[in-house]
């Protein structure tokens, strides 16, 4: 597994990425469809993974290329006293956007809903850390 060593100025590129994803989730909610929930998990976790690798980048860290997202959480923990975060949290959203993408897997409108609020959460606090501090509703 390869790292990315991306410059400062990339950061702005991250957090508009993940701005793109939460619209995506966004729009998805409102078609309140079954088949969507588990594209909607899917945006959530990629929100807050770029959004942790976004706040990696703007402290000068090496970012690996991985999706997991209690790692990059760890790895942020480690380098940022003003990070924490639950752990357990972040593997389910993990969890739940990748098994989600396989037959087999359904996303229950609870899991949707408990994933969606988890994911707000965290990016919410990431967008305040990244200097970002009004994440659209």
């Amino acid at each position: 597994r390869c790292c990315m060593v991306e410059p400062w100025s990339a950061v702005p590129e991250w957090i508009a990425k993940a701005e793109g994803d939460w619209e995506a989730l966004d729009i998805l909610l409102t078609r309140n469809s079954p088949g969507l929930r588990d594209v909607v998990v899917f945006h959530a976790q990629q929100c807050v993974e770029k959004l942790l690798k976004a706040r990696l980048i703007q402290l000068g860290q090496t970012v690996d290329k991985i999706h997991d997202l209690a790692a990059l959480s760890r790895q942020l923990d480690a380098v940022d006293g003003q990070w924490s975060w639950d752990g357990e949290e972040l593997a389910d959203l993990s969890s739940g956007a990748v098994l989600a993408r396989y037959p087999g897997f359904e996303t229950s409108a609870e899991e949707q809903a408990d994933l969606v609020q988890i994911a707000s959460r965290v990016r919410h606090a990431l967008m305040i850390l990244l200097g970002s501090d009004k994440p659209e509703a």
